[in-house]
């Protein structure tokens, strides 16, 4: 893969059938629980590189300083698996963009539990110096939590805490996420309880013998609705998924529905195809706990000049790249006048006929960003730059793509 790639329109039907990866939220949570417990294993592995990378510190073939790659989930969990790994110590950092992303509210919250973490450099930044031990657990309050993965990393190493685990918080986006991750829990034979505000764990369990089965990635489906949604027409056939997910990114087909997307499940697969999009007047939608659709959903609505007001925004300033901003500044080469506060996105209206200005875009080093600008090709030609970041967790997607 080069630096750039070149996207021409695409007219006519396209189809095309896709085996999508392993959904890498899900193969992370598993491969730290797998790491702790060897009675665990997985049904399958991603071929994501955030799972990857995950994979390679959780076994230590990164030395005794781990580079850790590009991916939010793998520094926080892997600080928390560490954090509990007994004698051990482990250097962990990685990309420049990723060590300035937030660390600090899991760094605070393991030390008080009874871990012994530091920041090798900067203060509230990667790299961290772990060193592992037994840690004691009990009760932690969290207020207003930034990131699910902060709850998420404690919730995974919560059976290995002495005094098991007590945690509260006022408020977190994606809670999806926390359900996902008690679901494995107790799948691998630990009963928790979790509600919106709380978190607890017995002391003393232990994990069943047990293989967890590993969907395919929810999140990802997003770009092809948004395939299927600027085609003029479209089948596409998603191998390996079902109706019933632990992933709350499947609410994603609730949000295309009146886009214009038809989806049906049949023989362990799900296929997408065109059809008329609602008169809406104006598209509300608040995705606090599905923030990682809304890429390829406010691009699909610019591209088809639909008003919108989405909230539920707050987490994406603070991703591999700013999100909101990315979005703003492709709505402003189309020539549509968009409003942004911190955890919003508002489009009141539309001129008579997009054109797209400069059509050079750079990938902010944001696979998703990537992604959601591919399909706007439907319409305009266009290049992306840094294409690669995609192997973050969907390394296929251009050849998939190339495909159609």
């Amino acid at each position: 893969m080069g630096n750039r790639i070149d996207l021409a329109p695409k007219k006519g039907a396209l189809n095309g059938t896709f085996e999508l990866p392993l959904s890498k939220s899900m193969v992370n949570r598993a491969l730290l629980l797998a790491a702790l417990f060897p009675e665990i294993t997985l049904s399958g592995m991603s071929s994501s590189s955030d799972s990857q990378y995950l994979q390679q510190v959780l076994d230590g073939y990164l030395g005794d300083s781990a580079m850790v790659g590009a991916g939010g989930t793998t520094l926080r969990f892997a600080t928390a698996y560490w954090a509990c790994k007994e004698g051990a110590s482990q250097e962990l950092y990685g990309t420049e963009t990723l060590n300035k992303r937030p660390i600090a509210p899991l760094v605070e919250a393991l030390n008080v539990l009874g871990g012994d973490v530091r920041y090798s450099k900067v203060e509230g930044q990667a790299p961290l110096l772990v060193k592992g031990k037994k840690i004691k657990g009990g009760s932690y309050h969290m207020g207003h939590v930034e990131s699910s993965q902060f709850i998420t990393a404690l919730m995974l190493i919560s059976p290995k805490m002495e005094e098991g685990l007590h945690l509260t918080w006022d408020s977190v986006p994606s809670q999806p996420y926390l359900v996902m991750t008690a679901a494995l829990l107790r799948e691998s034979g630990f009963e928790v309880l979790l509600t919106n505000e709380e978190f607890r764990i017995a002391p003393g369990q232990m994990p069943k013998k047990v293989e967890l089965f590993m969907e395919r990635d929810w999140s990802a489906v997003a770009f092809w609705c948004e395939v299927v949604a600027l085609a003029e027409d479209a089948e596409i056939e998603l191998v390996g998924f079902k109706e019933e997910s632990l992933q709350g990114d499947s609410r994603v087909l609730d949000y295309f529905e009146p886009l214009g997307v038809r989806s049906q499940f049949k023989n362990d697969s799900l296929f997408l195809s065109k059809k008329s999009v609602l008169d809406l007047g104006k598209f509300t939608a608040n995705l606090i706990s599905e923030p990682d659709l809304a890429q390829a959903l406010i691009t699909t609505l610019l591209l088809q000049k639909i008003p919108f007001e989405i909230h539920g925004l707050q987490t994406l300033k603070r991703k591999e790249t700013d999100r909101i901003g990315a979005l703003v500044n492709l709505a402003e080469r189309l020539g549509v006048a968009v409003r942004a506060t911190k955890d919003s996105l508002i489009c009141e209206g539309y001129p008579e006929h997009l054109q797209l200005a400069q059509n050079i875009f750079d990938s902010l080093e944001d696979h998703r960003v990537a992604m959601s600008l591919a399909p706007v090709s439907l319409k305009f030609p266009l290049s992306i730059d840094r294409p690669e970041v995609v192997e973050k967790s969907y390394p296929e997607f251009w050849d998939h793509f190339s495909q159609l």
